[in-house]
C-alpha cells in the first residue's frame, strides 16, 4: 500500500534538505508525540546508516520499529527503510529545484506486508485509505509551510 504527496515549497532545495535531515529536531517532534526514539549509535553519521529504533503507538499499541536511512544524495532527496514486525516500509522524499527560490517535494510512503496477520493488517487499513492519504496529505503540507515560513523568516534576517 502506498501513499504520495507533492508539495511546492517557497524555499531553495538546499535550505529544505536541510531540515529535512536535521534528525534532532525530527527526533524531538517524534517525542512530542508520544513516540519513543533512540539512535542505533548516538555518534552515527549524517546520511546512509543512521538508524533508530522507535516504539510507535499504533491501534491502541506500542508497535517496535526499526528505521535506517539507505539513500542520502544532497540536496536531491532520500530514502529510509524501515520494518516493524511483519511490515517493510519505505519512504522516499525527492526534491527538485524549480527556481532559486522554489522547491517541489515529493514524498511518499510504501507499506508492504511479510507475514499472514501483517497482510491482515494492511488489508483492514486499505478500507481507510482515502482518509489516511488525507491526513498524510495534511501533515506534509503543514510540514512544508512550515519550512516555507522558516526560510521567509530566516532570509528577512
Amino acid at each position: 500500500m502506498k501513499f504520495s504527496t507533492r508539495q511546492d515549497i517557497e524555499a531553495p532545495a538546499e535550505f529544505v534538505f536541510e531540515r529535512l535531515v536535521d534528525f534532532e529536531g525530527l527526533e524531538r517532534q517524534a517525542m512530542r508525540r508520544g513516540i519513543n526514539v533512540n539512535r542505533k549509535s548516538p555518534s552515527q553519521p549524517r546520511g546512509v546508516g543512521a538508524g533508530w529504533t522507535l516504539k510507535v503507538p499504533f491501534r491502541g499499541k506500542l508497535r517496535d520499529l526499526v528505521a535506517e536511512i539507505r539513500e542520502y544524495d544532497a540536496p536531491n532527496g532520500l530514502m529510509v527503510d524501515a520494518k516493524s514486525g511483519g511490515l517493510d516500509m519505505i519512504l522516499t522524499a525527492d526534491l527538485l529545484a524549480l527556481s532559486p527560490q522554489r522547491t517541489r517535494m515529493t514524498l511518499g510512503y510504501d507499506v508492504r506486508p511479510n507475514t499472514l496477520s501483517a497482510r491482515i493488517l494492511v488489508q483492514s487499513v486499505k478500507f481507510a485509505k482515502g482518509t489516511l492519504q488525507k491526513r498524510f496529505e495534511t501533515r506534509v503540507s503543514k510540514f512544508c509551510d512550515h519550512l516555507a515560513d522558516e526560510y521567509l523568516s530566516a532570509s528577512k534576517r
